[in-house]
């Protein structure tokens, strides 16, 4: 067996976590350290600080200073204290580290100590989940490497995602979590055993205790155990294993999670802590009838959404209120055009891009339509149009944006090495470059302050 381009691609993936390790360690240098970082001026630091960072870090400083879980009764101080702990307790040695070196590094306060150090540790996270995403394009797309791999470089380069990852943030350990709760749901589904079903149930329950929108995994998970005996003939066989596989993966989650959802329900009368959220955050949160009190009906509301939505998957920094340039916009709305464009005409072909693995990609789509689903029904409660909560399905995004990109240049699947392919490979690294370069240039201080692209004010 030739192993050359399985090591040329681990040496390209290497590279790919690598140059996103920098460009995530330079952003994260960038960004305000505190509200009173000298480097920016006082009225820009906190509309430059990473979003909900204060209050995720607060939520690391309790667990660090009280050894217990925070309860979540105020809306403006560690508004972060509904979510599950896992990710914040993986911060606590970064903390406690960041912390006792904060005055050797000439750090006034040790929080800021802290800050850097946690920076560090979601940056290193987001670089497994870049990995993890490169072995679901291997399963999506047949063991071909370079497609795996040009999904693991969206993963990595798409400007607002590898922006996110640079501040502290659970949205990193969620996808890395998600990502491989998918892998093991894709790998039950194309080779089922009672193994594939526990692990599916580990990483889903890991998913769950990082953020509670990662429920959605009950159903893939089910969904991937019904599709591993689609073939059997046997309906009594069926059955009874589809019912083991079922009882397996259940059964993980609930050892594992059950604690946390027996907590929320004698706190908060609710396993997820959803009525509270939604309580307190509508004290001091837009809503969709605050617009409408002030003229603006359904399909405007709407058309907001569709609109922040699509200037925030690229790119909206911050407070939800840092822009790019026009152009920085045009090219990624018309990298995501090319993409639909290819994905049309892969549908057509005789080859289409889900043969071989139809099982897997519907899994994933299953899960991206799950995502997107959480994502519009928030924005029905509270006007929240940042692109980011659609991250938790950065591998399925992934995974289809290379999908539509390869339909491009080659839609019938032929000419693989072919001059046409070759420039598509390229130019996807290019784009992708470019997008970053421009990112990274207009978040350093200094950089002029844009308002919001095509409209103006």
């Amino acid at each position: 067996m030739d192993r050359q381009p399985g090591n040329r691609a681990m040496r390209t993936l290497w590279l790919i976590i690598a140059i996103y390790v920098v460009c995530a360690g330079v952003v994260g240098w960038l960004m305000p350290w505190s509200s009173h970082d000298a480097r920016w001026p006082e009225h820009l630091c906190s509309k430059y600080t990473p979003p909900d960072e204060y209050a995720h870090l607060a939520y690391v400083k309790y667990l660090f200073t009280h050894r217990a879980l925070p309860l979540f009764d105020d809306p403006t101080g560690n508004y972060e204290a509904h979510q599950p702990p896992l990710y914040y307790a993986s911060c606590l040695p970064a903390y406690a580290i960041g912390s006792a070196m904060a005055e050797s590094l000439g750090l006034a306060d040790p929080d800021t100590g802290a800050l850097l150090l946690i920076r560090v540790w979601s940056i290193l996270i987001g670089g497994a989940m870049i990995w993890a995403v490169y072995l679901l394009g291997l399963r999506l797309f047949g063991n071909d490497h370079r497609k795996a791999l040009m999904a693991a470089g969206f993963a990595g380069f798409l400007p607002m995602h590898l922006v996110n990852l640079a501040g502290i943030t659970n949205d990193g350990l969620a996808e890395l979590m998600v990502v491989l709760a998918t892998l093991a749901a894709c790998r039950l589904a194309a080779e089922p055993s009672d193994r594939s079903a526990l692990m599916m149930g580990i990483w889903s329950s890991l998913a769950i205790l990082v953020k509670s929108n990662s429920l959605f995994l009950l159903v893939v998970g089910m969904g991937a155990a019904l599709l591993a005996t689609r073939e059997w003939r046997d309906e009594g066989v069926r059955l009874k294993v589809t019912g083991r596989y079922v009882g397996i993966f259940l059964g993980t989650i609930f050892v594992l999670c059950g604690w946390w959802w027996i907590r929320n329900q004698m706190l908060y009368g609710d396993p997820l802590a959803q009525k509270v959220f939604v309580e307190l955050f509508s004290i001091d949160r837009a809503t969709p009838e605050w617009f409408f009190e002030r003229g603006i009906s359904g399909i405007g509301y709407l058309q907001m959404i569709a609109f922040g939505t699509a200037l925030s998957f690229w790119g909206v920094f911050g407070q939800a209120n840092v822009y790019m340039p026009e152009y920085f916009y045009l090219l990624g709305w018309g990298f995501t055009l090319a993409v639909i464009v290819g994905l049309v005409r892969s549908v057509r072909s005789e080859q289409k891009f889900w043969m071989g693995a139809a099982a897997c990609w519907l899994l994933v789509i299953l899960s991206l339509g799950f995502v997107a689903a959480f994502y519009l029904r928030f924005n029905m409660i509270f006007y929240q149009v940042q692109a980011r909560y659609l991250f938790t399905g950065i591998g399925p995004l992934a995974a289809l944006f290379v999908a539509g990109w390869w339909g491009l240049w080659s839609p019938g699947g032929a000419e693989e090495l072919g001059v046409r392919c070759r420039c598509g490979w390229v130019l996807w690294w290019v784009i992708l470059g470019l997008l970053v370069g421009i990112a990274v240039y207009h978040l350093r201080s200094g950089a002029p302050c844009l308002v919001v692209p095509f409209v103006g004010g």
